[in-house]
């Protein structure tokens, strides 16, 4: 037998997506500094060596200002129109814009030797790329498989699989799913509307959980 018990926990919160866009907004005011400290240097070299930086002279400053606008325009959205950022759509349009933004940083960052920051820009990339991914699966509960090889917990719990000779007692009252361990290591989780009855939910772990008993490690105390 094999049962689905779906959580009451949100997948995707809030919080969470407007911390991800926060630490985008966040490089990108870095990155605006950077070029715009690029851009003071050069100007205050002696005029013949700024003569020959003039192309670092120009590109930064317009590059520099380009990236403080859109900074700053993002983060207004952010903290003033948060609520019209949560909605799907408007949130995976941030995504993709923020996405192109970390490759293109990236590819600049790589292509003119500047490794260390272009591999940060990759990784955020890759955050972004989790994320939309993540956030379109926002309507999909997480879920704890119980089946004859053992309990499966959501994705996000830290113990991702707890075999039955670990386990003690299994409950599920008053929508709280309860496992304790053998070891007095407690799980709890809130559990929604279920397809199956709790009794016969009960049953099948007490019997998985007597039978696993003897395929217990005598020594460990």
């Amino acid at each position: 037998m094999r049962f689905e018990l779906p959580l009451t926990e949100e997948r995707v919160k809030p919080h969470q997506v407007t911390a991800l866009h926060l630490f985008v907004v966040f490089t990108m005011f870095i990155t605006a500094a950077v070029l715009l400290v690029s851009y003071y240097a050069v100007s205050h070299m002696p005029e013949d060596k700024a003569l020959a930086h003039r192309t670092v002279l120009y590109y930064g400053l317009a590059a520099g200002l380009t990236v403080l606008l859109m900074s700053v325009v993002m983060l207004v959205i952010i903290l003033v129109k948060n609520r019209w950022l949560q909605k799907p759509l408007n949130n995976f349009i941030m995504r993709c814009v923020e996405l192109l933004l970390m490759l293109v940083f990236a590819g600049f960052a790589l292509a003119n030797g500047i490794i260390v920051p272009g591999i940060v820009f990759l990784a955020l990339a890759a955050a972004i790329v989790f994320a939309i991914n993540w956030e379109r699966k926002k309507d999909v509960p997480f879920t704890i498989v119980v089946d004859k090889e053992g309990i499966k917990p959501p994705v996000n719990a830290r113990k991702r699989f707890i075999e039955w000779p670990e386990v003690e007692h299994v409950l599920l009252r008053f929508g709280t799913l309860t496992i304790n361990c053998a070891d007095n290591r407690l799980y709890q989780w809130n559990i929604g509307n279920t397809e199956f009855e709790p009794d016969v939910f009960e049953v099948f772990c007490i019997r998985q959980v007597d039978k696993a008993r003897e395929q217990r490690d005598k020594n460990d105390w």
